[in-house]
């Protein structure tokens, strides 16, 4: 059996991969390890698939290189993106920049993928994986394993693996595999978008709280990550899409033996002596009522007890008995609580990876500069964007821009 391209992998990127190909009149095939294809699109978004975002720029990307993410982002951009889905019957649906299907469902984008592939009758190998590559005179021989004990030839592939991150869903790192078999760069995969853990005495107090905030990771003394959100406050640490924000620096740091902290500051948009002086007058209007309990006006209760627990103070005095020292106290809890962050939610949690296949082994065609023909795409390449539709961008852009490079090379044969 021969292709023009085989895709392997047959979540978000490959699928796209294999569409652009068969679109423009190639053969082409899928290759993919489990029993389905998009399984990891129906978790993206909270099951409602946040497919892109308006507000596409290189600071949403945390790479050491965004600047290539964003020139091949341009080349399929946001645009081109939400017209393909409307080609496809799924209308966007926006909220502040963040673009879901009209339907709010992640398995209508999963569903019009899977049917535009079985409409162009692109044969999918299921449950098969590719155990090697031989380097042919008009391409590679592919050796398959699984469901299809055989091998392929074709002129050209489509690495799209993904990462490690949620194995469940299909990506448990086989694609880094594939690539070192190449002798390809493929830099130390870590979890990205993940919760953060801690040592932090009393933390159970507010565990299940959520709270806006702003989140600042410190490495050896210094800020090297911040964000503000929505804060989840979990009996192991602290969680939420700003942690998320952040996560990806903090894992690099701990993996690096370097000290982390979390600090939050949990009233941000007021100025400490403001908040002070707030403390100071429920202290004189509530005199009666114990500290947590007179708070709860300015935080939830159970994160109030913690700061309180934080700051010393025993939590059945009464606001009659605060002084000047105490609302320092509570204050400067408030604006700067501090996590000892110890670990992180491992790639069973983790949205997406950061690592991957070291850019420096690609052109700007996404295509392994030492072994022509073959092209990285999507979660596997070392480009992680934040929460907000960002990875799926990456991943609908990158797929296009590799298999239009095939398509040309294959028009030009």
């Amino acid at each position: 059996m021969s292709f023009d391209c085989v895709v392997v992998g047959g979540g978000a990127a490959g699928m796209m991969a294999a569409i652009e190909c068969k679109k423009n009149n190639l053969d082409v095939a899928i290759v993919e390890h489990t029993a389905k294809l998009g399984t990891k699109i129906l978790k993206t978004g909270n099951g409602k698939c946040n497919f892109s975002n308006t507000n596409m720029c290189r600071e949403m990307y945390q790479n050491d290189n965004p600047d290539y993410a964003m020139r091949v982002i341009d080349r399929f951009n946001v645009d081109d993106t939400v017209d393909f889905f409307a080609g496809l019957g799924v209308l966007k649906k926006e909220k502040n920049g963040y673009l879901y299907p009209r339907s709010e469902t992640a398995s209508s984008v999963a569903a019009a993928l899977i049917g535009y592939i079985e409409k162009l009758q692109i044969p999918v190998y299921y449950e098969t994986a590719v155990k090697d590559f031989l380097k042919k005179k008009n391409g590679y021989e592919l050796k398959l394993t699984g469901t299809v004990n055989s091998s392929v030839n074709t002129r050209n592939v489509i690495l799209a693996c993904g990462s490690n991150a949620s194995p469940s869903s299909g990506s448990d790192g086989s694609g880094y595999k594939l690539a070192k078999k190449l002798g390809i760069n493929v830099i130390k995969p870590l979890p990205a978008l993940t919760a953060l853990e801690s040592d932090k005495k009393n933390m159970k107090a507010a565990s299940g709280v959520r709270a806006c905030g702003k989140v600042s990771i410190i490495a050896a003394g210094t800020c090297i990550a911040q964000d503000m959100g929505e804060i989840q406050f979990t009996d192991y640490g602290i969680s939420g899409i700003p942690v998320f924000q952040v996560s990806r620096h903090a894992v690099k740091a701990l993996d690096a033996g370097i000290d982390v902290y979390a600090e939050l500051d949990m009233a941000e948009e007021i100025d400490a002596d403001i908040l002070c002086g707030i403390i100071r007058n429920v202290a004189a209007e509530r005199p009666d009522e114990q500290v947590c309990d007179a708070l709860s006006g300015i935080f939830n209760k159970k994160l109030a007890m913690m700061i309180c627990k934080d700051a010393g103070i025993d939590l059945n005095m009464h606001m009659s008995e605060i002084d000047d020292d105490i609302c320092h106290r509570i204050t400067a809890k408030v604006k700067s609580l501090r996590y000892h962050i110890t670990g992180f939610k491992d790639n069973n949690y983790a949205q997406i990876s950061q690592g991957g296949i070291d850019l420096r082994e690609l052109d700007d065609n996404l295509e392994l500069r030492n072994n022509p023909g073959i092209f990285c795409v999507g979660e596997l390449v070392d480009v992680d964007g934040k929460c907000g539709g960002y990875n799926l961008q990456w991943a609908w852009s990158s797929a296009v821009v590799a298999a239009r490079t095939v398509c040309t090379r294959c028009e030009n044969i």
